[in-house]
């Protein structure tokens, strides 16, 4: 099973890729905890990408690229790979001709308000990388290994709206294309977790029946 997830900035991509991951025995490829790692340790190509990233724009497709190659030329003791948050743009797509995909799972968000509620009071644990928030928890602490959580550096209005208007122009066409390619999985995302999580796990198993 070799899937993508894709979504507008803050629906949801983190926490149901974890999951489907761990249902499925897939790798879990995370372009931008890479990215984030770069910058956090304040590398060469960290400080390259906090240029773009910190006012919203996205990151290079050949860095991109590269980094996903890494990731999944090892996956063994996998049943395959989920990539999460990349293709976003034509260019990318295009980039990852070589890579097969068999779906994209698409966390669909038509209110951007419902998006930017969530990202402002997004909270990202450095450690285990679980995503939660200051109305789910009140400690400052991970729940699951107890390290202290932090908010993005770009978890602002000004780069949250831009980001948003990138994903309508750059992303949307990407999703269209893996529709036209009968490759889509389209799920409301608007919805809370365990709901949204069913709707996936119920998608992906009538989209693979098929597919046998």
């Amino acid at each position: 099973m070799r899937l993508v997830i894709l979504g507008a900035p803050g629906s949801g991509k983190g926490t149901q890729t974890h999951h489907i991951a761990k249902k499925y025995n897939l790798k879990h490829v995370v372009v931008g905890d890479v990215v984030k790692d770069e910058i956090r340790n304040k590398t060469s190509l960290g400080k390259i990408l906090y240029e773009y990233t910190s006012v919203g724009k996205f990151v290079p497709s050949e860095i991109v690229i590269d980094v996903l190659d890494k990731q999944i030329k090892n996956t063994k003791g996998f049943d395959g790979f989920i990539i999460d948050t990349a293709p976003i743009n034509m260019q990318q797509k295009d980039a990852m001709k070589n890579i097969e995909i068999d779906a994209a799972v698409w966390l669909k968000i038509v209110n951007f308000d419902v998006i930017r509620n969530r990202i402002l009071k997004r909270l990202i644990c450095p450690k285990c990388k679980r995503v939660t928030s200051v109305d789910e928890n009140t400690t400052n602490h991970c729940l699951h290994c107890g390290a202290e959580l932090e908010k993005r550096y770009d978890d602002n209005i000004e780069t949250v709206n831009k980001r948003i208007a990138q994903y309508e122009k750059e992303t949307l066409p990407v999703i269209e294309s893996f529709r036209q390619e009968g490759k889509l999985i389209e799920i409301n995302a608007e919805r809370s977790k365990k709901e949204v999580l069913n709707e996936i796990f119920e998608k992906i198993d009538k989209f693979f029946e098929k597919s046998l």
